[in-house]
């Protein structure tokens, strides 16, 4: 039966020239950097930024502006601070020791948790720390906390070079790349984003400023790669290792009913041990944008593909996305678009741009799953998803992270895929009935997770997810160097780290 009636096609030609990410629009989107508030600060020496008190007019609209979505914590520091040079965040620090005040660091508030709102205390916010450098020769990107993903990606386009930023084009890097990050072309850039940072500067809890590296304090260089939002020191600027700037990349798109996740699944399930590490593989479980209020679910959800092949000339990009072209998944799609050319900078505006028919900032929450099996995590998925209520709840599965262990990284969550659950909604009144979906969600994820990614599970509501995204060596080791790094507990550590 075909439940796609030839107007329901038309609409999905219209979809599918988005992408799976391009329909979901601004779901992770948000303009990441709050402006100024309070007034000029004069009681912290050797500080000159932005003050602002729980008791100045302008604090609450500068509270919410600091988290990108609209479940704004109920947390409330007593200051938000908002430097604007690195030696400004030290003198913040030294103050903060000295007055017994604990520190929440904020670069870009993309974290679902509002990870950097915290009760008492200070939020700093790095977000006006957005310098770049460039070492053309060595492919090296120095890069200040609060530089946006689009940013990096101009900046580094003009030497021609990349980095495997964030999807969103405002996310900051310095809570993506602490918690790892699953960027652009990951698989072929160590699978997480943080894998790629070759050294950080960082100010310690009694204010001292340092480096960090392989040679360098080489156990904090271990807990920046990876250490998440309860890190115990801030960091001010990352060095980066940047690479050539893929010149064909093209991008293919296909819509299947939801009747048909196993054609999808199977499909991926072969053909993604073997696929060119370049080709990124994207798939969605979510809401068809164009359903009838009253559709049944066999008509108001969908799986949705897209592949972006990252290669150096056409006939590379096309080789690469040629085995899904000659696959079940282009013979069963409803509708397709294949080997669509695209430069880097257009993928953002096209892929993740505010404008898209889903674009959307609602209530949010998520959940996820470093594992070998996405498969079997969307079958599992299947029947709960089409519970959800919202039309904007989905689920996506990221194929080819292939991580590997790494001695010189706290990051330990190694599988070989990701999939996330997002649950989205608008009445704040229906916060249960979402937070109760997603973790009902979890229980179909978790049998098949191997870790989880701490920039995406619930560590305020659940804070034992937060110990399940590291290895047990990795976490002990975190609360050692916490002790040895910040033992009077100067920064906050992570929502509620479990006991």
């Amino acid at each position: 039966m075909d439940h796609f009636p030839t107007s329901r096609r038309i609409a999905l030609k219209q979809l599918v020239s988005l992408s799976a990410v391009g329909a979901l629009g601004m779901l992770r989107s948000g303009n990441g950097q709050a402006a100024a508030g309070g007034t000029p600060a004069a009681i912290i020496p050797g500080f000159g930024g932005q003050i602002t008190a729980r008791s100045d007019a302008s604090y609450e609209s500068l509270r919410q502006a600091l988290v990108w979505h609209r479940s704004k914590p109920q947390r409330y520091p007593d200051l938000i601070v908002q430097v604007r040079s690195e030696a400004e965040v030290a003198a913040v620090v030294r103050h903060a020791a000295q007055n017994k005040l604990k520190i929440a660091i904020r670069s870009g508030g993309h974290n679902p948790t509002g990870a950097s709102m915290r009760d008492g205390g200070i939020c700093l916010d790095l977000s006006a720390l957005t310098d770049i450098k460039v070492d053309k020769q060595r492919q090296i990107a120095s890069v200040q906390t609060g530089v946006r993903a689009i940013q990096l990606v101009a900046r580094l386009a003009e030497d021609d070079l990349t980095f495997p930023t964030a999807h969103c084009m405002t996310v900051g890097m310095g809570g993506f790349l602490l918690g790892g990050g699953i960027g652009w072309n990951h698989a072929y850039r160590s699978g997480m984003a943080t894998l790629n940072i070759e050294g950080a500067e960082l100010v310690l809890a009694d204010g001292s400023r340092v480096v960090a590296n392989a040679k360098e304090n080489p156990d904090l260089y271990w807990a920046v790669r990876g250490g998440g939002p309860g890190l115990f020191a801030a960091v001010t600027r990352f060095h980066l290792q940047a690479y050539p700037l893929p010149k064909a990349i093209r991008v293919s798109s296909y819509i299947l009913p939801l009747d048909k996740l196993s054609t999808m699944t199977s499909t991926l399930d072969k053909l993604s041990p073997g696929k060119d590490p370049r080709l990124e593989i994207l798939a969605l479980l979510m809401h068809n944008p164009e359903a009838p209020p009253d559709a049944p679910p066999e008509q108001s959800k969908i799986c949705f593909l897209t592949a972006f092949a990252f290669g150096y000339s056409a006939e590379e990009s096309r080789a690469m996305l040629a085995p899904l072209a000659q696959s079940p998944i282009a013979s069963d799609a409803l509708v397709k678009a294949e080997d669509q050319p695209y430069t880097l900078m257009q993928l953002f505006p096209k892929f993740f741009s505010t404008e898209t028919p889903g674009g959307y900032m609602g209530r949010y929450a998520a959940e996820s799953a470093i594992t070998d099996e996405p498969g079997k995590i969307l079958h599992d998925m299947a029947d709960h998803f089409r519970t959800a209520r919202s039309p904007i709840c989905h689920v996506i599965a990221s194929y080819g992270l292939n991580l590997k262990p790494h001695a010189d990284a706290c990051y330990s969550s190694i599988a070989r895929h990701y999939v996330g659950c997002f649950a989205i909604w608008d009445d704040e009144k229906e916060d249960e009935i979402y937070y109760r979906w997603l973790e009902k969600a979890t229980t179909h994820m978790d049998p098949w997770a191997k870790g989880h990614y701490v920039n995406e599970v619930d560590g305020q509501r659940h804070p034992e997810r937060i110990r399940l995204c590291y290895s047990p060596e990795s976490w002990q080791r975190l609360q050692v160097l916490r002790q040895k790094y910040d033992p009077q507990g100067v920064f906050h550590s992570y929502l509620a780290p479990p006991a």
